[in-house]
């Protein structure tokens, strides 16, 4: 069996870790992978990715760039959760659902319709992104393809057909770059291939926003990410006089006191739990500045092009998951180097001291709200 360069987060077990290794080993036992991978015309291709709506988010401008570069039918195979973005993305073929049981968040989700989704994938070409033994299991085993690609860093490397190098510490825009080698499509930068244009939105009708406005998004899906309804509320109150905010974010972000405390502070528009996703996108496409989490929202602000500030917690790499920046200075992100973030991220959900964002103070974040808004009233 070849070394293969595992990518485990801090928080998986030696047990798991040892466990997947030994997979690896029957799997390379049962499975031995040909010489050469079979040699076809590709005209489809399908692109897995069945995690979470930040993980559809930064691979869009790659997904652009294969359908600028190359003549192929894309099918963007996602989870029901991200459904209503990827259907709505206008360089997109075609889009369906599978949804892992083992990426739910929040809702149960049976194996038996999980492999019933995914016996509907057909294409010449699987691409899976993620570099997970389930995925790359269940792939294998239920969806109709001629060559499967992907990743072998979690596990079942003996299950694909072609194995892609994986940029370990790279951004994760790049993680379709050797998907782009195999197909040998021209090196463009993302960049060169991104409008804010490309984001879908659905237009909010009879309400006029106004030319300037922040937007503070509170929440993140891991417990783990968050900072906490107090710390936002101290920071809207201070830049609110000098600029409208509008507060987004789901009901489970904040109480209904909370709730009620943020829309007494004057020049605040509280959104939370009011607009569905493709609104709240509508809501960020006119936003003059944007102030989040590590979530979704942070990411979709910067595909916007907007100006980010992203409260970063040491549960994931920063190089490596940050949102991404079209432009100098775009994102600014705020951490605090913790010695159990690792460096490479603890990977933790729930965190019973959250230490990381503990020490990130509403003080030094209004002061970085503050410093942008001078400066762009100095631009003028």
């Amino acid at each position: 069996m070849k070394d293969i360069n595992y990518r485990f987060s801090p928080n998986v077990s030696p047990k798991t870790i040892s466990r997947v290794k030994q997979i690896d080993k029957l799997l390379d036992f049962i499975l031995p992978k040909p010489v050469q991978a079979p040699v076809i015309p590709i005209k489809t291709i399908a692109i897995t990715q069945l995690a979470h709506i930040g993980d559809l988010i930064l691979m869009l401008p790659a997904l652009k760039k294969i359908k600028m570069l190359g003549n192929y039918h894309i099918n963007l195979v996602v989870s029901s959760q991200n459904y209503l973005i990827a259907s709505k993305l206008t360089f997109i073929d075609s889009v369906s659902v599978v949804d892992a049981p083992y990426f739910a968040r929040g809702k149960k989700v049976s194996y038996f319709k999980f492999i019933s989704q995914l016996r509907k994938i057909k294409a010449d070409l699987v691409f899976d992104c993620r570099g997970d033994l389930r995925n790359n299991i269940f792939i294998k085993l239920f969806t109709k393809k001629k060559i499967f690609a992907g990743y072998n860093v979690g596990g079942g490397d003996a299950v694909l057909d072609v194995v892609l190098p994986y940029g370990h510490n790279k951004h994760i825009t790049g993680l379709l770059d050797p998907l782009f080698d195999f197909l040998s499509l021209p090196e463009v930068d993302l960049s060169s291939c991104w409008s804010p244009n490309n984001i879908p939105y659905e237009e909010i009708k009879g309400h006029v926003f106004p030319d300037e406005f922040i937007v503070v998004h509170l929440g993140a899906g891991a417990k783990s990410r968050q900072w906490g309804v107090k710390n936002f509320t101290e920071t809207i109150k201070a830049v609110s006089d000098f600029i409208p905010v509008y507060v987004l974010g789901i009901n489970a972000d904040a109480s209904e006191e909370e709730i009620e405390e943020l829309a007494s502070i004057p020049n605040v528009t509280v959104c939370i739990g009011k607009y569905s996703i493709l609104q709240s996108m509508y809501i960020l496409k006119h936003c003059s500045l944007f102030l989040g989490l590590d979530s979704g929202f942070s990411h979709i602000a910067a595909m916007f092009k907007k100006k980010v500030i992203v409260l970063f917690s040491g549960a994931a790499n920063q190089d490596v998951w940050k949102p991404f920046n079209f432009y100098n200075n775009q994102v600014t992100v705020v951490k605090r180097p913790v010695p159990c973030d690792f460096i490479t991220g603890c990977g933790k959900l729930v965190c019973a001291d959250n230490i990381c964002m503990k020490e990130i103070y509403p003080i030094e974040v209004i002061k970085l709200l503050q410093e942008h808004l001078e400066n762009k009233i100095s631009s003028f």
